[in-house]
């Protein structure tokens, strides 16, 4: 890891009155008022809930997160990674806060080996379920240790280029999921675009803040232009009156219908390009000619055409691919930002995103922007960098110019930048849309129904092959037994030869459809695998691993076999939907079974009839699709925009953000982050501002106006940082008494506050309060030597010389090369 560690220091523990120890320089005052049990439920109740899951959570918080998860346990299949300050562990070891031996399905690691023990639990595996998850402690969250937050960015960023390697060896089973559910809609390759647009310039439309540059000079040539836009900016485009000619569209999740349904009112005028595995929830709905990237079937077949695979994971990549292998002569790039705004948006105007507001998560992560400002970045964003400049050498080569006209941009080896008055599109001989329809190819009754009929020759040949891989399990299972001896029976080796049968036929003519079959439930597998490996196993062990492993692939068979007849019957219904005659009581059924309402909607226009053409009971039906599917499309408040707010509302990401902004003494961007802050649609957005603009007061040194902000600061997250500012503020102004009322109102918060309090007590001549606040605070916090040497020299200013001499020396017995301590006590003597 590039991260260092070097300088890293933690200071004491203390002790809260739940008996837990913390470390106030990793968690400040979050453990003092409350049990971390309550805190860590209220930030990871749903957290560590998925089987066959692997976490990595950088940070311990002290330690207490991992025994939390200790007594919580985690699901059937998962383990937990914690990543640590190699310092830290053994601060945390030396202490005994951490248990001397760890369950299999748990380790601590230092940060900078991470990927080596996250290998030793099969990783890889989880990998391709999409079930790695790399979580914030709450130290990260807080943001207290600077440290945490490079830390959690360097992880990130390794876990996503590890995830672009293991999805380029492996795949991921969600893609297989999909592809085999969009098998009906994927009829015709995007192979058949390459070369139609050579010499021509194509705008391709991203998601970034400085989109809307583009619309005046897209409208000054769009007779010259071919317009391609990603999914998520369909809206955008409705609102400005933009109809794009090509929309992309690649993710798998169900969260994308709600990102991108905009683009399912584009049908008439545009051509969908999807990536095999798009959620079908878009696909099936669609109304319009579509074009998919990538192999039709999960397993080697003649119906798969050759695809190039594109560097990069996003749409904007996989749109850019494409676009390169048009033939365009020039690519202009809108919206590719890569970066945020000023005012610390991630998207365009208009999206959800930015509605919600300004990336509030600290990322200290920056980039050099075309206008040749730094600008903040995230990890994802940062990632795509490098695979858009091995995009731009593929365009090169093939003589395309990129060209990325805003200013605000990520600057990108390969991507020209040029304002967008001097950006010239070349004349097109026809327009776009005459182009593009000469040349896809008609689609009708006939040609759906000749590609529904070869995917289910293939889908029967392949089921035919998994049945027998069953049978092979089922019949491994029992010579497992028979090997090891069952119900009273001796062990008889002449299954072994058997066993080893089976194995060459499944590792040999069966190869391709075993591999499918593992592949498929791969979850199950992982439950193989054990991080002792390196323990010799015992004969009812093995016997129990052998059996284990031909239930696991007779089950996965039995699963996958089911999933391939309910991809026959949705290519039944596709079929039916050919009828002269359907069975609409079965199209509505399946329609429903597979969440797609609006399938209904593309059943009509096929058909070019209306509901009231339908007999009355079957029109009922098809408008309750229709009544559901609109109300989709409706809402807004729906599970992306929950999803957004879940990690783009935290009032401690915000306090860590814009309180490293203030400690670098950084007022332009304190400035804009309380630009984007007013701009959102956060709740507590007017808290947040009033703590902002109470940093700016301070740097701008005006303490009046910066303490009327801060005591408009009422939110329980925000509370403590505002009290030790109006703290500071008034020391500095030599505001005794209101640094004392808030010292006051701080030691009630937490243990961290009591000394400066009983400090303030003894400046303030109350010293046998001080006194009596020292002795009371050092009962619990036992080796704070620093507030130990405050409390001896108050007891030799109160002529309590026994008192002073017996602490000066408890110092020395801790710390026996304590200076400070040896010279007092020198004195005394």
């Amino acid at each position: 890891m590039p991260y260092s560690t070097s300088d890293t220091q933690f200071g004491p523990f203390l002790m809260n009155r739940f008996g837990e120890r913390y470390l106030p320089s990793v968690n400040q005052e979050a453990f003092s008022r409350v049990g971390s049990g309550n805190l860590f439920h209220q930030q990871f109740a749903e957290t560590f809930t998925k089987e066959d899951s692997l976490y990595l959570v950088v940070g311990t918080d002290s330690g207490l997160l991992v025994n939390w998860i200790l007594n919580k346990k985690l699901p059937e299949g998962s383990r937990c990674l914690f990543l640590e300050f190699p310092d830290l562990i053994q601060r945390l070891d030396e202490e005994r806060i951490l248990p001397e031996e760890l369950p299999p399905w748990m380790a601590i690691v230092s940060h900078e080996a991470w990927l080596e023990a996250a290998e030793k639990f099969s990783i890889r595996d989880y990998a391709y379920l999409d079930q790695v998850f790399l979580l914030k402690s709450l130290a990260v969250l807080d943001g207290v240790h600077d440290g945490y937050t490079g830390m959690f960015n360097a992880l990130e960023r390794a876990l996503g280029q590890f995830r672009l390697q293991v999805g380029h060896e492996l795949g991921s089973r969600i893609f297989m999921m999909k592809g085999l559910e969009n098998l009906g809609e994927n009829r015709v390759s995007i192979n058949i675009l390459k070369n139609i647009f050579k010499g021509c310039t194509a705008i391709l439309l991203a998601g970034g803040p400085s989109l809307p540059e583009s619309f005046g000079w897209l409208r000054q040539h769009r007779e010259s232009l071919v317009i391609l836009a990603v999914a998520r900016v369909a809206d955008s485009l409705r609102r400005e009156g933009i109809v794009p000619d090509f929309v992309f569209a690649i993710d798998p999740h169900d969260v994308i219908f709600h990102q991108s349904k905009g683009m399912l009112s584009l049908w008439q005028d545009t051509v969908l390009v999807n990536m095999f595995h798009l959620n079908p929830s878009l696909l099936s709905q669609w109304q319009g000619q579509s074009l998919f990237m990538g192999a039709l079937f999960p397993w080697e077949s003649a119906l798969n055409s050759i695809c190039i695979q594109y560097p990069g994971i996003t749409v904007g990549h996989q749109a850019l691919g494409v676009a390169i292998d048009m033939g365009f002569s020039q690519v202009v790039m809108a919206g590719f930002d890569l970066c945020f705004s000023r005012e610390g948006f991630t998207h365009v105007v208009g999206s959800v995103e930015q509605e919600i507001g300004p990336f509030v998560a600290r990322s200290d992560l920056m980039v050099e922007t075309n206008g040749g400002w730094m600008a903040e970045t995230k990890y994802d964003f940062l990632n795509a960098i490098p695979s858009l400049a091995i995009l731009a050498e593929y365009a090169s080569e093939r003589n395309c110019h990129l060209v990325n006209p805003a200013a605000g941009a990520a600057k990108i080896a390969g991507v020209n930048h040029r304002p967008w008055e001097e950006v010239v599109p070349e004349k097109m001989e026809k327009p776009a849309k005459e182009v593009i329809t000469s040349l896809l190819p008609q689609e009708t009754e006939e040609t759906r129904l000749a590609h529904y009929r070869a995917v289910e020759t293939e889908l029967v040949t392949m089921r035919k092959q998994v049945a027998k891989v069953k049978e092979l399990a089922i019949e491994g299972i029992a010579c497992n037994d028979g090997l090891f001896g069952r119900k009273g029976k001796p062990p008889q080796f002449k299954f072994k030869k058997r066993m080893d049968e089976i194995e060459e036929t499944l590792d040999g003519t069966l190869l391709p459809v075993s591999r499918l079959v593992k592949k498929w439930g791969l979850g199950g597998m992982l439950k193989l695998g054990r991080p002792d490996k390196e323990r010799e196993w015992s004969d009812a062990e093995i016997e129990q691993a052998g059996r284990k492993y031909y239930e696991i692939y007779r089950d996965n068979a039995v699963s996958l076999i089911k999933i391939l007849d309910e991809v026959r019957q949705r290519i039944a219904s596709r079929q039916e939907e050919e009828k002269p005659r359907p069975n609409y009581r079965s199209l509505l059924a399946q329609w429903k079974k597979d969440g797609q309402p609006g399938r209904s909607r593309v059943f009509l226009h096929r058909r070019q009839i209306a509901i009231e053409d339908l007999p009355p009971a079957i029109g009922a039906g098809f408008e309750a699709l229709l009544l559901s599917f609109q109300a989709l499309l409706d809402q807004k408040d729906n599970d992306y925009k929950r999803y957004l707010l879940s990690i783009q509302s935290s009032p401690m990401d915000v306090r860590a953000k814009a309180s490293a902004m203030f400690r670098n003494k950084d007022q332009e961007r304190l400035r804009q982050f309380c630009k984007g802050l007013e701009q959102s649609s956060l709740e507590e957005r007017h808290e947040y501002c009033h703590l902002v603009r109470g940093y700016l007061a301070e740097l701008e040194q005006q303490p009046e106006v910066a303490i009327r902000h801060y005591r408009q600061v009422t939110h329980t997250v925000l509370l403590t940082e505002s009290l030790q500012r109006i703290f500071t503020v008034a020391l500095q102004d030599h505001d005794l008494l209101t640094a004392l009322a808030v010292s006051k109102r701080l030691a009630q918060y937490s243990y961290l506050h009591i000394p400066f309090h009983a400090e303030l007590l003894r400046i303030s001549g109350e010293k046998e309060s001080a006194v009596s606040i020292f002795e009371d605070y050092l009962k619990v916090v036992q080796k704070d030597f620093v507030t130990m040497m405050k409390l001896g020299r108050l007891y030799l200013e109160l002529g309590r010389i026994e008192d002073a001499r017996n602490i000066f020396a408890r110092i020395l017995v801790e710390d026996p090369d304590n200076k400070a301590a040896q010279t007092f006590l020198s004195d005394l003597d």
